[in-house]
């Protein structure tokens, strides 16, 4: 048996300028989506901003998430406030001794009701590749 490994595609945006994203697996016929960076369970504290000027993120703007799953084009957290789907956020992820710290910004995905609070996914903003 020979397996075949597909090459993600390269979407370019209206500059020209390539960026990565989703694919979906069109050979299973699902359309079960293949994440372009791998994920990697984690257990970190993050600090968050909301950047929406809706009345929710206004009365609240910052978080506090605990990081359970992370990766370059994202991340899945717990916290204690409902966010919307749609909204802008800015996440810090402090220095831990061994990394430094950084930041990205990025819009909620998803946010669900769990038995710990909310669980969030957070999708990063696409940085172009350099030249």
């Amino acid at each position: 048996m020979v397996a075949m490994m597909k090459l993600p595609r390269v979407a370019e945006r209206s500059t020209g300028v390539p960026h990565m994203r989703l694919v979906t697996d069109e050979s299973t016929g699902s359309g079960a989506e293949r994440r372009m960076f791998p994920r990697k369970s984690v257990s970190l504290e993050a600090r968050g901003r909301r950047l929406d000027h809706s009345i929710s993120a206004r009365r609240s703007p910052f978080l506090s998430w605990s990081v359970r799953d992370l990766s370059a084009g994202g991340l899945s957290a717990i916290t204690s406030n409902p966010i919307n789907p749609g909204e802008r956020v800015n996440v810090t992820i402090p220095d831990n001794g061994f990394q430094q710290g950084w930041d990205a910004l990025g819009r909620v995905i998803r946010c669900e009701m769990s038995s710990m609070g909310y669980r969030v996914a957070v999708e990063f903003d696409r940085v172009p590749l350099a030249a």
